[in-house]
């Protein structure tokens, strides 16, 4: 068992770490469209490793004390680098071999562990399963394979821009148990009821940190860095921030409460959202101090002031919902004070004579600049006007923070290429779902039920339905291909003209509209949508200095990235993450969940007006 390294807030790795590996970076550069090629060829093999496009678990840094193993010496590291040689490349199947010595703790959640690599450009996610399965079967057999397939599914859903490629890779360890003991260390405590019992994982891009196509200036040795500085002070225009916001349901749930069977959503007059709801659950849990003062309406609103105002409720009540990273390490998330944002906003605008406020409203204005942004244009000299909304005042504002009634959203602000509006049309595939199935058809939910028996979905198989889902994808696909063929080649005959250059004609929006709802039933339809409802996007951004050799090394796409605001500008990227396949029982939590969430705020609504 090699040593698990956690200082990294500096990328500071030991020897072991810093040893050459070419052939390992060589394999995990390949581009997304080389791995998707891939998977076409082997499009008749079902079972055949399938790269797709999807986003995963928040890729955060925990911050830790680096605890070195002193006893190891060089002798064990020749040992080791002998014997791990030939698991840091690709295993000639598709699968990429980890060495477990390359592994730092980020994070977790519920269902994975987020490891990343010393190359500071890749993260490694693994399966959790609870300890008391350790001696006996592991609690969920997940084939990641199904899940590699899942993430081309639903990257079809979204511009390619949005979504990384995953690859699947496998740990090498020589002993899982004592790997687990040491990832113990570092690991929230309230999260150690489960651990990783197996060995393969799912290998992604790091969108801490901005793609090397949109970086002109050269790559910086952090781990060199480190030691060399005694300041440790990285200068302005090469600080990379990364933003995360889960922005959660972004529609009303009692506007299908006639055909789901949920009586407390039955009194129309009940005009709070989803996310909303839930807070009081999660107060009366105890699991948050404080209701939040955002809603998702307000970002999915598109109207550039609501924008803002879901901005300032997440930086108020970050909760699991908002983090900062700076190179790669966060900085502030729900258990940091008010003044570590203030901190944290004096880097990011180094400019004198900016009152903390004023900095805040630069910074939220540029958040809602990038969510709003439409990546195929190029607006780079239009400096943005600073919009600003007054302070909270906090004696009259209390009460109406839990009498408010949430605003249904106009989607016509949303342009159909910016992310907030593609997450959005991919949830409102729950709601037109449920409109069409009603309560009675989701009774067994023993969803997706195929033809095959192989593929058939039971309660001990939660992600069968991934299967016939993939291969109704691949039906399309090759519908599509059939498509552009026929109107290249008859384009003579305007019937078939007409009838084949569908796949061409059409946006990206409309070609996955189309996807689901001429290919995919209303239960499949559902399970995409489900996805959405709890996704994240990452919001990649760094300075740029106004070197004009920069900008000019700048591709022409990549020139689309630029944001300016108050005359400075900013290299932006924007990724959709944390598109997992949700469990065949996704419904039933959805429903129970939201019901327990109406009567936790009737119950705080009526304590409140006593």
């Amino acid at each position: 068992m090699g040593k698990i390294n956690a200082s990294h807030s500096n990328y500071c790795y030991d020897s072991m770490l810093k040893r050459s590996d070419d052939k390992y970076l060589r394999s995990c550069s390949a581009t997304a469209e080389e791995t998707i090629d891939e998977v076409e060829r082997n499009h008749s093999n079902v079972s055949h490793t399938r790269d797709g496009e999807t986003g995963r678990k928040s890729e955060w840094y925990k911050d830790s004390q680096n605890e070195d193993d002193e006893d190891d010496n060089s002798e064990d590291d020749e040992r080791v680098e002998h014997q791990h040689q030939n698991y840091r490349q690709d295993g000639g199947d598709g699968v990429e071999r980890i060495d477990e010595h390359r592994l730092v703790y980020r994070a977790e959640g519920n269902a994975n562990i987020v490891l990343s690599l010393s190359d500071n450009k890749h993260v490694l996610r693994m399966r959790k399963s609870t300890i008391a399965t350790r001696e006996g079967k592991v609690e969920t057999n997940v084939d990641l394979r199904r899940f590699v397939k899942y993430s081309l599914v639903i990257s079809h859903q979204f511009s390619p821009c949005y979504v990384p490629t995953p690859k699947l890779a496998h740990l090498n360890t020589y002993n899982l148990q004592a790997f687990n003991d040491q990832l113990r260390r570092f690991r929230p405590a309230t999260r150690l009821g489960k651990e990783i019992r197996e060995l393969d994982g799912i290998l992604y891009p790091d969108v801490a940190f901005l793609p090397k196509w949109l970086s002109s200036a050269p790559d910086r040795d952090f781990n060199q860095e480190c030691k060399i500085s005694t300041t440790n002070i990285t200068p302005t225009h090469f600080q990379t921030y990364c933003v995360e916001i889960k922005p959660k349901q972004g529609w009303f749930s009692y506007e299908f409460c006639d055909n789901i069977p949920i009586p407390e959503l039955a009194n129309g007059d009940l005009r709070k959202c989803r996310y909303c709801l839930h807070q009081y659950l999660k107060l009366q849990k105890k699991s948050i101090a404080k209701i939040s003062k955002y809603c998702p309406l307000d970002l999915y609103s598109g109207k550039p002031i609501r924008v803002l105002h879901a901005v300032k409720g997440l930086i108020g009540a970050p909760q699991n919902n908002f983090k900062i990273l700076k190179n790669g390490k966060v900085v502030y998330d729900d258990k940091c004070e008010k003044l570590v944002f203030n901190r944290i906003l004096k880097e990011m605008f180094p400019r004198d004579g900016r009152t903390k406020e004023e900095r805040k409203t630069i910074f939220m204005n540029l958040i809602k600049e990038i969510l709003l942004k439409d990546f195929s244009t190029n607006d780079e000299d239009s400096d943005r006007k600073l919009l600003t909304i007054r302070k909270d005042r906090k004696k009259k504002d209390k009460n109406q923070l839990h009498e408010r009634a949430c605003n249904a959203v106009s989607q016509p602000f949303l342009t159909e290429s910016c992310a907030l509006r593609q997450i959005l049309d991919v949830q409102l595939l729950v709601k037109s779902s449920i409109d069409h199935l009603g309560a009675s058809k989701f009774g067994k939910l023993s969803l997706l039920s195929t033809t095959t028996s192989s593929a058939s979905p039971s309660s001990k198989d939660p992600y069968g339905y991934i299967d016939e889902m993939y291969e109704k994808y691949l039906d399309y696909k090759e519908d599509t291909a059939y498509g552009r063929r026929s109107s290249s080649s008859s384009s003579s005959n305007d019937s078939d003209s007409d009838a084949n250059t569908w796949s061409t004609s059409q946006s990206a929006g409309e070609q996955s509209k189309l996807f689901c709802t001429e290919y995919l039933s209303e239960k499949e339809q559902y399970q995409l949508g489900a996805t959405a409802l709890d996704c994240s996007i990452m919001i990649t951004f760094r300075r740029l200095v106004g070197d004009p050799a920069e900008e000019d090394s700048l591709s022409e796409t990549a020139r689309n990235h630029i944001v300016t605001i108050e005359g400075m500008k900013f290299m932006v990227n924007v990724t959709i993450t944390d598109l997992d396949p949700k469990s065949h029982k996704h419904y039933t939590k959805y429903v129970e969940q939201l019901a327990s969430s109406v009567v936790a705020y009737r119950d705080f609504m009526s304590k409140l007006r006593r």
